[in-house]
């Protein structure tokens, strides 16, 4: 796939997180996530069950592309993350480098944001953070 097609799965990605089931379809078996503040996800399943997890958390998903490049089968996008939790929206800069292969699912995803300062809008939203410290994959929530 060129560049315009790969562009066009990361926008369809990240409009797909209010219906997190099928974030892993995007994902080649051999995939590797990584969020930099976190020890990276191995493999199309586990990136599922982390992303399912992450999605179970918040609701009301608006992932804005600001801006958007790419050359060859990598795709940069900066972009401003917006959720809700407990009633409160987080809101967290973002920028994710996507790798596709050449039918335009990713190999590699890595974001890079601050992650204290998401962390410290969670907390004000009444979620318990203290776990985010120590663990490196998202816990499904209690319900």
């Amino acid at each position: 796939m060129g560049a315009e097609q790969n562009e066009q799965a990361v926008r369809d990605f990240l409009n797909s997180w209010n219906e997190p089931k099928g974030l892993g379809d995007f994902f080649t078996e051999d995939a590797v996530f990584q969020m930099m503040a976190r020890d990276p996800v191995h493999g199309r399943a586990a990136i599922a069950e982390e992303l399912a997890n992450q999605a179970a958390w918040a609701t009301n998903f608006d992932l804005a592309v600001l801006n958007i490049a790419s050359t060859g089968n990598v795709v940069l996008v900066e972009r401003l993350d917006h959720f809700d939790m407990n009633g409160d929206t987080i809101k967290v800069p973002v920028v994710g480098v996507f790798e596709c292969d050449d039918a335009g699912k990713f190999t590699a995803w890595r974001d890079y944001f601050d992650w204290d300062g998401m962390m410290q809008q969670v907390a004000i939203a009444g979620i318990d953070t203290s776990a985010a410290e120590t663990e490196q994959r998202t816990p499904a929530p209690d319900n």
